[in-house]
């Protein structure tokens, strides 16, 4: 029996990667800008704060100076520059009921624009777009099969998304093979 990805939702984010610069950006510019938090503290499993010391998430995964932060069900993914530095942790600039917003209304763009592209036949891309993963074989409400160099793999359709190019996988190529290499109970080959 072929294994789901289950294990990739806590790896990924859940839904579309958004950008909070449009929601950071409404903050008072008045005030002094507080310390940037150092990159030793955006680790995955690190708690973030807003900007009242709530905690709205925690950190999945941080490459190349961008953070991927779960928040409940979905996730967002922000320039490591957005953390400021508390005395309880890193955090972003932004109210907890304003991010859940912003990133409840990405999620739910995301499910209407994957609706159109999650086709058989289609190609799905890594997160950055260098690497095609493979193709879709069959699509299910909550999962689609992806025909892969490794053989067909079940994927649960919150770590996809639809680009501007098409589909995209919200891993690196690297990530995806280890996912599918787990799955499969074999050592991911390099």
């Amino acid at each position: 029996m072929k294994k789901p990805f289950g294990f990739i939702a806590s790896l990924c984010l859940a839904g579309a990667a958004f950008h909070a610069g449009p929601v950071l950006a409404t903050q008072d510019s008045s005030a002094p800008a507080p310390a940037a938090a150092p990159a030793a503290t955006l680790t995955p499993g690190t708690k973030v704060l807003d900007s009242a010391g709530e905690v709205v998430g925690t950190i999945v995964q941080a490459e190349g100076g961008r953070v991927a932060v779960a928040v409940g069900n979905n996730g967002i993914v922000v320039p490591a520059g957005a953390f400021i530095q508390t005395d309880k942790g890193p955090a972003l600039n932004v109210t907890k009921a304003k991010l859940v917003a912003s990133v409840t209304a990405a999620a739910k763009e995301n499910a209407a624009a994957l609706d159109k592209e999650l086709k058989v036949g289609a190609n799905v891309s890594s997160a950055g777009g260098n690497n095609v993963l493979g193709q879709v074989k069959a699509v299910a409400d909550d999962s689609a099969v992806l025909a892969t160099g490794q053989g067909d793999v079940t994927v649960p359709r919150s770590v996809l998304f639809a680009t501007k190019t098409g589909l995209a996988a919200n891993m690196s190529a690297e990530q995806f093979a280890a996912a599918v290499a787990k799955a499969k109970g074999a050592a991911p080959s390099r």
